[in-house]
C-alpha cells in the first residue's frame, strides 16, 4: 500500500512537469509569430498627399493652420517633411497661413516631388477706409456713385452704408445715383462712420452732337483765315473739336483746307459746311474789300429826314484798290453819332436817333474817315403834359406860364396847340391861350388845369392834368410869441416866430437874427431852439430881423423858483422854548435873483418847534422852540433845501423837581439830592445854587455841584423830608429813614456787624491760643515753639486790630477828604461862575467817550488840577503833579 501511494505521488509529479513544460514552449512560440507579422506591416512610398484645412472661406483679418497627410498606394499613412507654399500670403514651414489679399488662394505642400494643392476663398477684412471709385462722368447723365471699403492690406469691397455729399450737398446713402447739371470738377465725400474720402470728380460733355460756327466772321478778299467750328453734344456743351475725327468741308466761294483755313476772293456773304461723319454744321463768312482806297458812311434807308426812336442800320460803302465795292461793317467803336445811340446786332450797326435838329454821323473805316449830317425829327407822340415854363412853383404875387408840351419815345418835347381848362383855382387869376395858360395867385390853394389836344398822326386824344399847390410869396410881417408877458427868471420863453407874405401867407421857418436889449443873442437863440433864458428880473425888449422885416416884443422878468434859500441867521439860531424869534429868510433862483420867501415850510417835527409866518412882512418868519436841544433847522421852498444850525434854550421855569437817587436809606447815609426846574414844555432848567434853599428834617444838606445837593442822614423815622425853595417855585420830597446800630455812630448797619463780627473773632482767636499753651506737654524747645506759634498769633491779632483800626481811621479820613475837596470844588465853581447842569455833564461824557480824554468840568483849565467828567458822566477830583503824574483826590 505504501509502495502504491508513492507510484501515485511520482506520477502526479511528472504531470505537472509535463503541463509547465508545454505552457512556456506555447508562450516562445507566440512571441516568434507576432515578431514575424510586425515585419510583415511595414508601409511603402509616399505616393499623394492630401490636406486638411479649418474652413475654406477666411477674411484677410485671420488665420488658417493647415496639415498634411503623405499616403502610399494602399492609402497606408506616411511619415515624412512636406514644404508649403502658397499663391497669395505668407505660410510658415509648420502650415500656418497669412492671407493676404482676397480672392482665390492655392495652398500647395510638396514631399519628394509630389505636390497636393487646395483652393480656399480670401474675402477683405474689416474696413479701414474708404475709397471712391467713380471719378468721371458725363454732363447731365446719372451716374451711380461707387465707394469701396478697404481693409488693413487693401482688399477692397463694396461699401453699402456710405453717406455721400457733392459739393456739400446731401445726395444719398449707398450707391445712390446722381446727375451732374454741368462739366468741371465737383469734389465728392464719402463717409462711414469714422472713415472718410474726398475725390474729384471729372464731369465732361457727352457724345459729339454738331458743330457750331462763329458769329460774324468776315475776311478781305485775298486773305486767309482760320474757321474753328465749336463741337457740342446734344445738350449744347462744349469739347474738343478733335473728338469727331476727320473734318471735311464745303464752301461756296473761294478755298478751304481741311485744317479749317479760308481763303476768300470776291467779296460778299459766303455760305461754309463741315462734317465729320454724322456730325454736321454750316455757317457764313463775309468776304469784303481788301482795302479802302475809298470810304463812305451810309444810311441803309431812303428816307432824307430820320425819326427820333426809331433804329436805321449804317455802314460803310468801301472800294478798294482792285476797283472791288461793298458794303462793309466796321466794327462799332469805329461809329460815333451826335444823336440817339448806335448798337451793335447779328454783325450790323444800327443807329437809333435822340435829340431833334440837324446831326453828324462819322466812321472810321481802315484809317479812312468820312461823315454824314443827317436831320432828326420828333418821333410820334406818346403822352403830353402840362409844366411850369420857367418856374418850378407857383408864388403867390408871381404870373407863372403853364405850357402844353408832347413827348415823343425819346423824351425829345414840342408845344402842342392843346386846349386848356382851369377846374379848380381862381379865374380873376387866369388867363389861357392857345397851347398855354397864365396864373398870378395870391392865396395858397390848389390849382387844378386840364388840357385836350387831339394827335391826327396817331389817332389818339391826349388829356393831360396838371395840378399844384401855390406857394406863399416873400416875407413881409414877422409875428414873435410873448408880448407884454410876466415871466419867471428860471423859466425859458418860446419866441415862436411866425412868418406871412404880403398876402397873409404862413411862411415856413426863416432864420432871423435876434437882439435881446439891443446886444445880438442870435448864436444863444438858435442853439436854444428859438428859447429866450432870462437871468436878470425887469423889462426886457427882444428884436428879431430877416431880409428887412423886423419884430419887436416887450415883456417884464420876475424871479423864479427858490434855488437855493439863505437867512439871517447863517451861523445858528438860538432860541428860547416858548419864546417867538424871528428869522428873515431869502430865495434865491437859478441866476442868484433874491426874493423874500413866502412859501417855506420847516422839516422839523413840530414837537420840536414850529416855523409861522410873521407880522413884520414877506420873509419874515417866528420860529417858537419847545424841546430843547441842538437841532438842524431844515428850510424848504420849490426843491430848494437850506439847513442852519439850531438851539433850543430851556424857557422860564414854571415848576420845580427834586428827587434822591437812593431808593433805601438808613441813619448814617450820605445821599444825593438832585433838584432841577421844569418849563411849559418839560424841559429841564438849571438851579440857581446861591439863590436855592434846601431844607431835611433827616440831616443836614451842602451843594456839591449844579443840581446836586449831599444829604448827611443823622435822623432816623419815617415821612423824612427835604424842602426846595428857588426862584418862587418850590418843591418837597418825602423818603423813610432806617435806624441802624449804635445809632449810626459808625456808620449802617451792615458796618456795626462787621465791627462785632470781628472782635468775637479776636476774642475766639485768644481763647483757642489759651487752651493750647495748656494742654501743652512737649519739652522746652516744642514749648518755645508753641510760644513763638502764640507770638505769631498775637502779631496777627495785633495785625488784625491795627488793619481794622486803620480802616476806621481811613474811613474817617475819607469822609474828611471828601467834604474838604467837594467844598473846595463849590468854592472853585463859586470862583469861577461856571455851572454843570445834566446837559453840559452829557456832552461833557459824550467827547470823553470819543477823543477818550476825560474833559474839564466849568472852572477846570483842561490838564490842570481840578474836576473832571468821565465817560459815565461821573464828576472826579485829579491832582496833576509838576512831573505830569495823574492823582485822583480822595
Amino acid at each position: 500500500m505504501r509502495l502504491e501511494s508513492n507510484i501515485w505521488k511520482h506520477a502526479v509529479f511528472l504531470l505537472c512537469v509535463l503541463l509547465f513544460t508545454s505552457h512556456g514552449l506555447n508562450i516562445v512560440l507566440s512571441s516568434q509569430s507576432l515578431d514575424d507579422n510586425r515585419d510583415v506591416d511595414y508601409a511603402g512610398t509616399a505616393v499623394r498627399i492630401e490636406i486638411s484645412a479649418p474652413a475654406t472661406t477666411l477674411t484677410a483679418d485671420e488665420v488658417a493652420m493647415f496639415t498634411a497627410e503623405l499616403y502610399d498606394s494602399v492609402n497606408n499613412l506616411v511619415t515624412g517633411d512636406v514644404v508649403w507654399s502658397c499663391s497669395n500670403g505668407s505660410i510658415s514651414p509648420e502650415g500656418m497661413f497669412y492671407p493676404w489679399n482676397s480672392g482665390i488662394i492655392t495652398i500647395e505642400a510638396s514631399h519628394n516631388g509630389i505636390v497636393g494643392s487646395l483652393n480656399i476663398t480670401v474675402t477683405a477684412g474689416v474696413g479701414q477706409s474708404l475709397e471712391i471709385t467713380s471719378l468721371d462722368a458725363h454732363v447731365l447723365a446719372p451716374v451711380t456713385l461707387h465707394a469701396n471699403l478697404l481693409d488693413a492690406r487693401g482688399n477692397a469691397q463694396l461699401s453699402l452704408d456710405a453717406v455721400w455729399t457733392v459739393d456739400g450737398d446731401y445726395v444719398g446713402v449707398g450707391s445712390p445715383a446722381w446727375t451732374p447739371e454741368d462739366v468741371g470738377e465737383y469734389s465728392i465725400r464719402a463717409r462711414l462712420h469714422q472713415m472718410e474720402h474726398v475725390a474729384v470728380m471729372h464731369v465732361r460733355a457727352g457724345a459729339p452732337y454738331e458743330f457750331i460756327f462763329e458769329e460774324g466772321l468776315q475776311v478781305r478778299s485775298g486773305h486767309a483765315l482760320l474757321i474753328t467750328p465749336q463741337l457740342l453734344d446734344f445738350n449744347g456743351f462744349a469739347m474738343n473739336v478733335t473728338e469727331a475725327g476727320n473734318r471735311a468741308w464745303t464752301v461756296e466761294n473761294g478755298s478751304i483746307l481741311p485744317s479749317g483755313w479760308f481763303t476768300a476772293s470776291h467779296p460778299g456773304l459766303w455760305n461754309l459746311t463741315v462734317s465729320a461723319g454724322n456730325i454736321t454744321g454750316t455757317g457764313t463768312v463775309r468776304v469784303v474789300p481788301a482795302d479802302a482806297a475809298l470810304s463812305q458812311v451810309v444810311v441803309l434807308s431812303d428816307e432824307q429826314t430820320f425819326t427820333a426812336g426809331t433804329s436805321y442800320e449804317v455802314a460803310a460803302m468801301r472800294t478798294d484798290s482792285q476797283g472791288y465795292t461793298g458794303s462793309i461793317t466796321p466794327p462799332l467803336e469805329n461809329f460815333s453819332v451826335t444823336s440817339g445811340g448806335l448798337a451793335s446786332i447779328n454783325n450790323a450797326v444800327y443807329w437809333t436817333p435822340g435829340a431833334m435838329g440837324l446831326h453828324e454821323l462819322r466812321v472810321v473805316d481802315d484809317g479812312v474817315i468820312s461823315t454824314l449830317m443827317v436831320e432828326v425829327v420828333h418821333g410820334n407822340a406818346i403822352d403830353t403834359y402840362l409844366k411850369l415854363s420857367s418856374t418850378s412853383a407857383m408864388v403867390a404875387g408871381e404870373q407863372s406860364t403853364i405850357v402844353f408840351h408832347a413827348i415823343d419815345v425819346i423824351g425829345n418835347e414840342w408845344m402842342v396847340d392843346g386846349s386848356l381848362t382851369m377846374v379848380n383855382g381862381n379865374d380873376s387869376q387866369f388867363t389861357e391861350f392857345n397851347g398855354y395858360a397864365t396864373v398870378t395867385p395870391r392865396q395858397v390853394q390848389i390849382w387844378r388845369i386840364e388840357g385836350s389836344w387831339f394827335d391826327f398822326s396817331t389817332d389818339t386824344r391826349f388829356e393831360p392834368v396838371f395840378q399844384m399847390e401855390s406857394k406863399p410869396g416873400r416875407l413881409a410881417f414877422i409875428q414873435l410869441n410873448g408880448e407884454g408877458a410876466v415871466l419867471p427868471s428860471d423859466t425859458s420863453l418860446s419866441l415862436d416866430p411866425l412868418f406871412f407874405d404880403a398876402y397873409s401867407n404862413s411862411l415856413e421857418s426863416i432864420r432871423l437874427n435876434w437882439t435881446v436889449d439891443g446886444d445880438d443873442a442870435t448864436v444863444d437863440i438858435l442853439l436854444s431852439d428859438l428859447h429866450w433864458i432870462p437871468t436878470h428880473t425887469g423889462g426886457h425888449e427882444i428884436r428879431a430881423n430877416a431880409d428887412g422885416v423886423f419884430a419887436t416884443i416887450r415883456l417884464t422878468v420876475v424871479e423864479g423858483d427858490a434855488r437855493n434859500l439863505v437867512t439871517d441867521h447863517e451861523d445858528g439860531l438860538v432860541v428860547q422854548a416858548g419864546v417867538a424869534s424871528e428869522l428873515y429868510i431869502q430865495t434865491i433862483d437859478a441866476h442868484g435873483n433874491l426874493a423874500p420867501s413866502t412859501e417855506v415850510v420847516s422839516l422839523l417835527e413840530s414837537q420840536y418847534g414850529t416855523l409861522e409866518a410873521s407880522s413884520s412882512g414877506n420873509g419874515y418868519w417866528d420860529f417858537i422852540g419847545q424841546t430843547a436841544g441842538f437841532y438842524t433847522l431844515n428850510l424848504v421852498q420849490d426843491g430848494a433845501k437850506h439847513n442852519i444850525p439850531l438851539t433850543v434854550e430851556s424857557g422860564s421855569a414854571v415848576r420845580l423837581e427834586s428827587f434822591i437817587e437812593d431808593q433805601s436809606i438808613a441813619q448814617g447815609d450820605t445821599v444825593l439830592l438832585r433838584v432841577q426846574g421844569v418849563d411849559m414844555f418839560d424841559n429841564i432848567v438849571e438851579v440857581d445854587a446861591e439863590n436855592t434853599t434846601v431844607s431835611c428834617t433827616s440831616g443836614s444838606a451842602k451843594h456839591v455841584t449844579g443840581d446836586t445837593w449831599e444829604l448827611d442822614i443823622s435822623s432816623a423815622g419815617n415821612d423824612r423830608s427835604c424842602n426846595i425853595l428857588w426862584s418862587g417855585l418850590i418843591s418837597q420830597n418825602y423818603f423813610d429813614v432806617d435806624a441802624v446800630l449804635l445809632g449810626g455812630a459808625v456808620g449802617s448797619t451792615n458796618t456795626a456787624m462787621g465791627l462785632g463780627i470781628f472782635l468775637l473773632t479776636l476774642i475766639l482767636v485768644t481763647l483757642v491760643v489759651l487752651v493750647r499753651r495748656a494742654n501743652q506737654q512737649e519739652d522746652e524747645d516744642w514749648v518755645e515753639d508753641a510760644f513763638d506759634e502764640d507770638g505769631e498769633y498775637e502779631d496777627e491779632e495785633s495785625d488784625d486790630e491795627d488793619s481794622e483800626e486803620g480802616s476806621s481811621s481811613e474811613s474817617s479820613s475819607l469822609d474828611s477828604l471828601v467834604k474838604s475837596h467837594q467844598m473846595e470844588k463849590e468854592n472853585t465853581q463859586q470862583d469861577s461862575g461856571g455851572v454843570l447842569t445834566d446837559e453840559l455833564r452829557a456832552t461833557l461824557a459824550q467827547q470823553a467817550a470819543e477823543i477818550g480824554v476825560m474833559q474839564a468840568a466849568p472852572g477846570t483849565d483842561q490838564g490842570s488840577s481840578g474836576w473832571y467828567v468821565d465817560v459815565s458822566s461821573e464828576v472826579q477830583y485829579w491832582n496833576v503833579g509838576a512831573d505830569g503824574s495823574w492823582t485822583r483826590g480822595e
